[in-house]
C-alpha cells in the first residue's frame, strides 16, 4: 500500500512539475520575436555561449556545453531560428517548444528559477534550406560573469572612493565664500615693466562625478535606484539591521546603501550592518547550510565603519559565480548580535537562491526583502522568506505587503507576472489566464 501511495504521489509531482514548464514553455515561444538578418555565434562576449540545434530541428548537436553551466547565473536566453520555411503548414512554435524541452533534459536547473530575460530572435536572411542549413539556430546563453579576486577588490575600492567623494562633496557644499574655504589656481603672466607676475584665481572646489568600474559587466546597473526607492517608499522602518549581500555584482545596490546611510547619518534607524560572502575563500563542496561563514558585522557606530566592514568582506570573498547564498545565516548572525532589532531589511540578489532557504522558520524577527535585479520575475524564495517572517518583499517599483493574506490555493500578480501560493509556499504562473480564471 505504502509503495503504491509513493508512486501516485510521484505521478503527481510529475505532471505538476511538466505542467509548469509546459506553461512556461508557451509563454516563451508565445513572445513577439526580434527581427535580425543573421546570428552571428563568432562575436559572441567571453561571458556568452551558444547550445546549437540544426535547420527545423530540435536536437541539440553540442551537448557538451552543459559542463560550462556549472557554477554560473544565467542572465539571459535566446531562441534564435530562421523564417524560412520549407513548407507554409510548418510550424515553428512547436518546434521552438521542442527545442526548449530539449535544452530542459539537457540542463533542467535552468528552469527551475526562470529569473533570467527571454528573447525570441527570428533570423531573415536564408532563402533556400542549404542557406539555412549554414546558419546558426538554438540558444545563446548570456551568464553574469564570474567575480574574480580582482574584480571584487575593484569594486571594494569603487565603495571606498564613492564614500570619500560623498564626504568631500558634502563639505565641499557646506562651505562659505571666503578665500581661505575655497582652492585656488595660479595664473602666471609676463609684464615688460615688472616681469613675471603671478595672480592668485580663487574658485569654489568641485568634484567630478565618480564613473562606475570600467570592468563592470553591465554598468546600466549604477542607475538602478531599487535600494533607494525601497528606503525612500518605506521611511516608517525603525531601529532595524541591514543585512547585505556583497557577493560579486553586487555593488551598485551596495552603493545604494551607502548613500542612504550618508543621508540618515544622524537618525541611526539602522542599528547593525551585516554584510555576507557566501563563505570567504572556502571550496564549494565545503560550504553547509548555516555554516558556510563569510558573515561580517559592526554596529553603526559611522558611516566609515561600516565601510570598513563591508570592504573587508567583499575582499574576504572568493568571487566564482555560485548561484547559491547564505542569506539566511547572516540574518540570524545579526539577530543575533543585535536581539533587540524589531526587523531586518535584507538587501538580496533576486538571481541567487538561499543555500539556507530550508532553514527560514528559524528567523523571528519580520524580513523586508529588498530584490535587486527583480526586472524579469520575482525569486519566490523571498516571498516565502517574507511570508514565513511576517515581512514584506520590495522591488525598485514595488512594496509587496500582504503576503500573509494571501490564502492557499490564492494566485495573483506582481508586475505582471503570475504567482500562486500553495502547499505551504509560493510558486511561478505563466499562464496569466489562469489568474483570472
Amino acid at each position: 500500500m505504502t509503495k503504491i501511495l509513493n508512486q501516485l504521489v510521484f505521478f503527481i509531482l510529475f505532471c505538476c512539475v511538466h505542467g509548469v514548464l509546459a506553461q512556461s514553455f508557451n509563454e516563451l515561444v508565445n513572445q513577439t520575436p526580434q527581427v535580425v538578418d543573421k546570428v552571428e555565434v563568432d562575436e559572441l562576449k567571453e561571458n556568452q555561449l551558444f547550445i546549437a540545434t540544426p535547420f527545423a530541428k530540435e536536437l541539440i548537436i553540442n551537448p557538451e556545453q552543459k559542463q560550462l553551466f556549472q557554477e554560473k547565473v544565467i542572465v539571459k536566453l535566446e531562441l534564435v531560428y530562421t523564417q524560412y520555411r520549407t513548407v507554409p503548414s510548418f510550424n515553428q512554435k512547436q518546434l521552438n517548444i521542442n527545442r526548449l524541452e530539449e535544452l530542459n533534459k539537457l540542463v533542467p536547473n535552468i528552469f527551475k528559477f526562470r529569473l533570467w530575460g527571454f528573447d525570441l530572435v527570428s533570423q531573415t536572411n536564408g532563402s533556400s534550406r542549404e542557406e539555412c542549413d549554414k546558419m546558426f539556430h538554438g540558444f545563446i546563453v548570456t551568464f553574469r560573469p564570474n567575480s574574480t579576486a580582482k574584480t571584487l577588490r575593484a569594486e571594494a575600492n569603487y565603495l571606498e572612493n564613492l564614500v570619500q567623494y560623498m564626504v568631500k562633496k558634502d563639505n565641499l557644499d557646506k562651505d562659505t565664500l571666503a578665500p581661505k574655504k575655497l582652492v585656488y589656481d595660479i595664473k602666471t603672466h609676463y609684464d615688460q615693466r615688472v616681469g613675471y607676475l603671478h595672480d592668485t584665481i580663487w574658485r569654489k572646489d568641485t568634484l567630478r562625478t565618480l564613473p562606475p568600474p570600467d570592468f563592470f559587466y553591465n554598468q546600466s546597473l549604477y542607475n538602478d535606484s531599487t535600494v533607494l526607492n525601497a528606503f525612500q517608499r518605506n521611511k516608517n522602518w525603525d531601529n532595524f539591521i541591514v543585512v547585505t549581500d556583497v557577493t560579486g555584482s553586487m555593488s551598485p545596490y551596495s552603493a545604494q546603501v551607502f548613500v542612504w546611510l550618508k543621508a540618515q547619518a544622524e537618525d541611526k534607524k539602522a542599528k547593525y550592518f551585516v554584510f555576507f560572502n557566501d563563505g570567504d575563500d572556502k571550496n564549494s563542496s565545503r560550504k553547509k547550510p548555516l555554516e558556510t561563514g563569510g558573515v561580517y558585522v559592526t554596529e553603526n557606530k559611522d558611516l566609515q565603519a561600516v565601510v570598513n566592514t563591508a570592504v573587508k568582506c567583499m575582499n574576504k570573498g572568493s568571487g566564482g559565480g555560485e548561484s547559491m547564498e547564505n542569506d539566511v545565516e547572516a540574518i540570524l548572525e545579526g539577530a543575533k548580535q543585535y536581539p533587540e532589532a524589531q526587523g531586518i531589511i535584507l538587501i538580496a540578489d533576486n538571481y541567487e537562491i538561499m543555500r539556507d532557504y530550508e532553514f527560514i522558520k528559524k528567523i523571528k524577527k519580520p524580513v523586508h526583502v529588498i530584490l535587486c535585479g527583480a526586472d524579469n520575475r520575482v525569486n519566490i524564495q523571498y516571498l516565502d522568506l517574507a511570508r514565513q517572517t511576517k515581512g514584506t518583499v520590495h522591488t525598485s517599483k514595488t512594496d509587496i505587503t500582504n503576503l500573509r493574506e494571501i490564502k492557499e490555493g490564492e494566485k495573483f500578480l506582481i508586475e505582471g507576472k503570475g504567482y500562486q501560493y500553495k502547499n505551504g509556499r509560493f510558486h511561478s504562473v505563466y499562464d496569466l489566464q489562469e489568474i483570472y480564471r
